[in-house]
């Protein structure tokens, strides 16, 4: 077909439609209901909206109705914003092919808000972000055709679908107030019609306490924003697949969306919107969060309509003077949004929180005397939605995350004392406890009542967690209770209350925790963390936990006083740890300052439960001894001149060991250590599997060195080859 005739076939564009419908309703119900999309359905059927929701009605009684007629079922509710999402893509499209005065513009449009993978993604939830970019197309359709009205009142819906559109409000009042006073009478109208909107969101702003404290980091959010257009992992908590053309990918787009966008902002038409429509509003929305630090790139999916308006233009213009040039930039495009579609429509139900899988798997386990506890309390709408027999127990039960409402223990112990009166065990299901309990309080507290004993992990970073007793002992009302004395200072306004281990054998492949009383007494100081290490008798470290005293999320600087702080930590064995008695420690520091350094009572750990099996095992020799086989070789961290780097060597014992010592070198920097100094030499038997960790030096002078490694009196065996940066 020839090309003039081509662009002038109806059915083009019905291709391209039908295109973006298959992206969207492809595998619409393979992932489970996330926590926004539970809580836009509950907030939808109990009362459409509450003074304190973040976002503004509309949204929410439109998917009222919706529901009423489709149901809620996770393709059902997922569709009305595939709906609005295919409204978009030809609302920009028309745009576009007015605009540019083109029919390639508007083929050009299609294909791109056909495919874009942030306004895919957006289209396949059940939230409001897909109608926000829509009424943002619409209200720009409208103005392109001169109705003022529609202009206004689009605008307005938008208000009322997102505070996000407040963003746009400005650049709306410049573009119309500057075409006369017909014009700027709708923008005056939008003016009003905004202001209550806007009030509100102020007064939510200042009410509401989700928001963590500290500033906006700009160029990340700039980065994130730029990287969510093609779903990277900031965007969904994705990796790229492997062997994926991820990174010739990006640069493509990167260089065809700039190539567009430099051609297209030519225009005055289009750079007087895209800088009205697209970068002031960009500019305003990052000004009003930069003083707090919540941010997702789909608060900008407005903005987004006016800069890829642009780039479209800038792609018609190009097509125009140079036709060979479409296929090359449709491959280059193809290259850009292929792996990023193929992921994330692919693997749907790894991006989202699989609270079907975790709800259907404690209703299913659970004993007739086993109660559900939740944490945190605000993703009660996510677990109800697919609950049938049980009824968590929500803490803190508030309707939204709040970062000001973090556990302790006068707040836990009576409501487990009062749910958990009379049961054998209690189901904990934990997702964003890093907002309300990053101490693992209500965790450590069950522990310290009866037994973990069983623990899964979901989509989404949803863990259960399982634990028995065999009947409840209520949590005393004075935490010291639980430690039989006050505690030992060990620095300013802060006190060690004690701590509890588990009793009996642990297997070596389960995490061995221990749960730490913390009183405080007055303000502490920030950055103070904690070491939980699992220590050989001989002082061999075999495992080690570090991270902050109370949660990454919850400095010590924001902990109450005086307070008592239950917390529980937990540090996993290295893979070959053998089993036997170890000595735990508990190391809390500030910097190089060490405010308490303690050896804890000593823990058996017995033979794994299951069988270990990783493939790093099986592997080729990297090098052969008699006896010996080095299987595997990690290199923990970025080798540095004259840095020690720590390497891992993965051994497999095929028969008695040549030395019981072994040689580790870098160019000519080298060091001698036991080959396993967990075990002694006598007892090595065939079949054991050992990773042993070695500080090795580095030469100081940057490049490339073999990394050498020799047994006892044989010669050393290049397995690796180190690049030395300065």
């Amino acid at each position: 077909m020839h090309r003039s005739r081509w662009l002038a076939w109806p059915g083009a564009p019905l291709l391209l439609l039908a295109l973006a419908f298959g992206l969207r309703v492809y595998r619409l119900d393979g992932p489970s209901l996330w926590y926004d999309e539970a809580f836009s359905i509950a907030l939808a059927r109990s009362g459409v909206w509450q003074p304190l929701e973040a976002h503004p009605p509309l949204f929410y009684l439109i998917l009222r109705l919706w529901i009423a007629l489709a149901g809620s079922s996770e393709f059902s509710a997922r569709f009305l914003s595939v709906g609005v999402g295919m409204l978009t893509v030809a609302l920009f499209g028309a745009a576009a092919a007015r605009l540019g005065r083109s029919p390639w513009a508007g083929l050009l449009g299609l294909t791109l808000a056909a495919t874009l993978p942030f306004w895919i993604w957006e289209s396949r939830e059940v939230r409001m972000y897909s109608a926000l970019g829509m009424w943002t197309a619409l209200a720009l359709w409208l103005e392109l055709r001169g109705r003022p009205m529609g202009t206004a009142l689009a605008v307005l819906a938008g208000v009322y679908t997102h505070y996000a559109m407040l963003w746009m409000v400005p650049g709306w009042l410049l573009l119309l107030g500057r075409r006369g006073w017909d014009r700027g009478l709708w923008a005056l109208i939008i003016a009003l019609g905004a202001a209550p909107g806007a009030l509100h969101a102020l007064w939510v702003g200042q009410t509401q306490g989700a928001f963590w404290p500290g500033r906006l980091d700009l160029i990340r959010a700039l980065g994130t924003l730029g990287q969510a257009q093609a779903l990277q992992a900031r965007m969904a908590g994705l990796l790229p697949p492997p062997g994926s053309p991820w990174l010739p990918g990006l640069i493509a787009g990167a260089l065809l969306l700039v190539a567009g966008l430099l051609v297209g902002i030519r225009s005055r038409a289009m750079r007087v919107r895209w800088v009205w429509l697209g970068l002031l509003p960009l500019a305003v929305g990052l000004g009003l969060l930069y003083r707090s630090p919540k941010f997702h790139p789909h608060y900008f999916i407005s903005v987004t309509v006016a800069f890829y308006l642009a780039v479209v233009l800038g792609w018609a213009e190009g097509v125009r003077r140079a036709r060979w040039a479409l296929l090359p930039g449709l491959l280059a495009w193809g290259l850009f949004v292929g792996p990023a579609l193929l992921w994330a429509l692919g693997r749907a139900e790894q991006t989202k929180d699989d609270w079907r899988g975790a709800v259907r798997t404690v209703e299913a386990r659970r004993g007739p005397g086993e109660a559900v506890v939740l944490v945190s309390g605000f993703a009660l709408p996510a677990y109800q939605a697919y609950a049938r027999s049980t009824t968590p127990v929500p803490l803190p039960a508030d309707p939204v995350a709040d970062v000001r409402h973090v556990l302790d223990y006068e707040t836990v112990a009576p409501r487990l004392n009062a749910a958990l009166s009379g049961t054998s065990g209690a189901w904990l299901v934990q997702w964003g406890d890093e907002i309300n309990d990053p101490a693992q309080i209500v965790a450590a507290a069950l522990d310290w009542v009866g037994d973990e004993v069983e623990t899964w992990a979901f989509g989404g970073r949803i863990r259960v967690r399982r634990f028995l007793w065999g009947s409840f002992r209520p949590l005393p009302a004075e935490p010291e209770a639980l430690f039989g004395h006050a505690g030992q200072p060990i620095g300013p306004n802060l006190r060690w209350l004690g701590y509890g281990l588990p009793g009996g054998e642990i297997p070596i492949d389960r995490p061995l925790p221990v749960i730490v009383g913390w009183r405080t007494t007055g303000p502490l100081p920030s950055g103070l963390r904690i070491s939980f290490r699992l220590e050989w008798e001989d002082g061999t470290v075999w495992g080690q936990w570090d991270g902050a005293l109370g949660g990454e999320t919850w400095d010590t600087a924001r902990w109450p006083y005086p307070r008592t702080i239950l917390a529980r930590y937990e540090v996993m064995a290295q893979v070959g740890t053998p089993p036997g008695r170890y000595r735990p420690r508990l190391v809390v520091y500030q910097g190089g300052e060490v405010w308490l350094d303690a050896r804890l009572n000593p823990v058996v750990r017995a033979a794994p439960s299951r069988p270990y099996e990783d493939p790093r095992w099986t592997e080729p020799p990297r090098a052969r001894w008699p006896g010996l086989a080095l299987t595997h070789v990690d290199l923990e961290g970025e080798p540095r001149a004259c840095r020690a780097l720590t390497v891992a060597l993965w051994w497999r014992v095929e028969g008695p060991p040549p030395a019981a010592w072994v040689r580790v070198r870098i160019g000519e920097a080298e060091g001698v250590w036991p080959w396993n100094p967990a075990q002694p030499e006598a007892i090595w038997g065939p079949g054991e599997r050992w990773r042993v960790r070695y500080p090795v030096p580095v030469p100081c002078a940057p490049g490339r060195y073999p990394l050498e490694v020799a047994v006892g009196e044989e010669s050393g065996q290049t397995v690796e080859t180190v690049e030395v940066r300065p």
